[in-house]
């Protein structure tokens, strides 16, 4: 039965978010077995779904908003587009113009990337680069709907995930 909810769930989502070129996000924090954790909403008018994440995140939204899929991360001119927009300084977007570009990875390989290429970059950095990466993958893939418009509130971690912002 649980097998059937959650190819059923899956459904739900994937049809409400195909539903609408807008969606509304929210978060509220939860207690998980005595951790802090975070309950994501996304609805419109015609569903909710429900999940729960350990961080408060782009990366966390960002695999939300792919129905929990193992984000991948691309280096191309939307990532330096992005990357831009958070400020990164040129040295390391030099240093990151000879990787490989336009090849998708999965987690593991593009960690192992910036760990062998650009180990003395700082957290923060690495952080936006991550979020660049992987927001540029989710706008290029094709196997689940991709959200134009979030409606959410003003928090850093929803600029920049699609191509409109609606506050709530």
């Amino acid at each position: 039965m649980d097998c059937f909810w959650k190819n059923t769930s899956s459904e739900i989502y994937e049809s409400g978010l195909a539903s609408s070129p807008w969606q509304h996000f929210d978060q509220t924090s939860a207690r998980v077995g005595g951790v802090n954790y975070m309950t994501n909403v996304v609805c419109n008018p015609l569903y909710t779904v429900y999940f729960t994440t350990p961080n408060k995140d782009r990366l966390s939204i960002l695999k939300g908003l792919q129905n929990g899929q193992e984000l991948e991360f691309i280096l191309n001119a939307l990532t330096f587009s992005l990357l831009d927009t958070f400020q990164l300084p040129t040295k390391w977007k030099n240093s990151l113009k000879l990787l490989p570009q336009e090849t998708v990875l999965n987690s593991t390989q593009f960690n192992t990337l910036l760990d062998n290429c650009l180990a003395k970059v700082g957290s923060q950095q690495r952080t936006r680069i991550m979020d660049a990466a992987a927001i540029a993958v989710y706008h290029q893939q094709t196997n689940w709907p991709v959200v134009q418009t979030l409606v959410c509130d003003d928090a850093p971690q929803f600029k920049l995930l699609t191509d409109e912002t609606a506050l709530c």
